[in-house]
């Protein structure tokens, strides 16, 4: 029995009552705790402070320890209490200390100048006796707690999981999103996300978080069945090694594999970690696979939607020349919405409403769309009352309604001058003053039956000049700090013309 176990047994409160009860008629009591069922030699630091003989000499005080011992060894081979005379003819008592059969030390009170009661030594058997029962009871409720803890933990931590990593349905927001819970969850300080090219037989790295700072890890693509990520998602088992542990991603298909590192300084990784990454991980499959059904529905939404766009134009007479134009203002609306750190949720209705804007037009008599002089007052009516058109044909699609308010407000003004309705500042929704810069800088550098084009420099000077009246200023704000540069390339990309050497991507 460790000195520690012993020392904080004998604070147990039926100890301490104990303690009080046998010292009641001793006048200096000395307390042991001693360790071990047969130990070899015993502590008098405490019996020096107290006994004059054991301090006055070390051969007093080895004389003692015989004497104790063998008092000791008599306790333990009996399993009960044991009075005897000390070498200054003293009485002391060892109560050994028995647990699941086996003694494991001993407490003991010597230093009295009167024998304990028989009824004084069976108290102290049975309250010895008892509080043993009560502490093996506290430690196995103890390392009950202890086991049970951390899977409570992992499991809340798994609902917490669940619902944060099933609040998105963009594949690209959702894997880093996961890669950074692995890290938190398991305290590790790297994990990486691969999704699987099955016609490649490749695993692509989709998502490497890594919170060591000044290190950035160097993933690249892993061949299916070669090396521990590969066999990972050829024989659909997880792989731990100390520090690192490998999951597959496995619905009916093996779908990916996920990774997670500590660094040498931490932990090794045990099977409990192995449980929590593996739940998480079937988790992770379920909100992967919503989102790759989500991305494949809206690849056919927005072909769709483009097709739709194309119909429209053809109806009203208008060339590929139109298409292009539509590309560059949905082009130049997502690009606004993306310097506005808009969520992707808000970018795509903005998308679809940039391409079906002018749905209304169609009922508008063509003479009118491309007269060049000034309208009327009865055909700019008219005119006025596409946006409202356009709403309603697009009601019947679902898909659209988060568009809908875009289409039927890109015309109000930020001052409240505009229409339909005449709304003003931000009763208008944010996604019709978006599409109202892209529209009026598209409408700018496009060539109209009344006017020449501008250049992209002017009618971004112009749109500025309008910033608080016709646009929201934080729009115009946002639009502005796209640059020329980027506004020139969006302009080439909406016309198919490639783009100039050093030139970045299109939206």
């Amino acid at each position: 029995m460790p000195q520690t176990w012993v020392s904080s047994f004998s604070q147990h409160p039926s100890i301490q009552g104990l303690r009080q009860t046998l010292a009641a008629s001793v006048k200096q009591p000395i307390w042991w705790a001693i360790p071990g069922e047969a130990p070899k030699s015993l502590d008098y630091s405490a019996a020096c402070r107290t006994c004059h003989f054991v301090r006055r000499s070390s051969e007093n005080r080895q004389i003692c320890q015989r004497t104790f011992l063998q008092a000791l060894e008599h306790s333990a081979r009996t399993k009960a209490p044991h009075q005897f005379l000390c070498p200054i003819q003293r009485y002391a008592v060892c109560l050994p200390a028995v647990r699941n059969g086996k003694v494991e030390g001993a407490l003991a009170i010597c230093h009295s100048e009167q024998a304990f009661s028989k009824t004084d030594l069976e108290l102290a058997r049975v309250v010895v006796e008892t509080s043993l029962e009560e502490r093996e009871r506290s430690l196995e409720l103890k390392n009950l707690s202890d086991a049970i803890q951390p899977r409570c933990v992992a499991l809340s931590t798994i609902h917490t999981i669940h619902r944060l990593i099933s609040s998105t349905l963009d594949l690209e927001e959702l894997l880093p999103r996961i890669a950074r819970l692995c890290c938190q969850v398991l305290r590790a300080q790297a994990c990486v996300i691969w999704l699987a090219d099955r016609p490649k037989r490749l695993l692509v790295p989709r998502a490497v978080v890594s919170l060591e700072k000044g290190k950035d890890l160097r993933i690249g693509p892993c061949r299916i069945g070669v090396g521990v990520i590969g066999e990972a998602a050829s024989s659909w088992q997880g792989r731990l090694k100390e520090r690192m542990m490998v999951v597959p991603l496995v619905e009916e298909e093996c779908l990916g594999v996920i990774l997670v590192r500590r660094n040498r300084e931490a932990q090794p990784f045990g099977t409990l970690d192995q449980e929590i990454l593996s739940t998480l991980a079937e988790q992770a499959v379920v909100a992967i696979r919503n989102a790759q059904m989500y991305d494949a529905q809206e690849r056919i939404t927005w072909g769709t939607i483009r097709s739709l766009s194309a119909i429209l134009d053809g109806m009203e007479g208008h060339s590929r020349r139109s298409a292009s134009r539509q590309q560059l203002l949905a082009n130049v609306a997502l690009a606004i919405a993306q310097r506005m750190d808009l969520p992707p949720s808000q970018q795509r209705p903005l998308q679809y409403a940039a391409l079906l804007h002018d749905a209304g037009r169609v009922g508008i008599p063509d003479e009118i769309l491309r007269k060049p002089s000034k309208l009327e007052p009865d055909e700019f009516a008219k005119v006025k009352e596409h946006p409202i058109q356009g709403a309603r044909f697009l009601e019947p699609l679902e898909v659209l309604e988060p568009a809908i308010p875009i289409v039927l407000y890109h015309h109000e003004r930020y001052d409240g001058t505009g229409y339909p309705k005449g709304l003003k500042k931000e009763a208008i929704p944010l996604g019709a003053r978006i599409l109202a810069v892209a529209n009026a800088f598209e409408a700018m550098i496009s060539e109209r039956p009344y006017r020449q084009a501008m250049t992209t420099a002017k009618a971004a000077r112009e749109i500025a000049f309008h910033s608080g009246t016709q646009f929201d200023p934080k729009v115009v704000h946002a639009f502005l700090r796209l640059g020329a540069k980027r506004l020139e390339e969006l302009a080439l990309l909406a016309a198919g013309r490639p783009k100039k050497n050093g030139e970045r991507g299109g939206s």
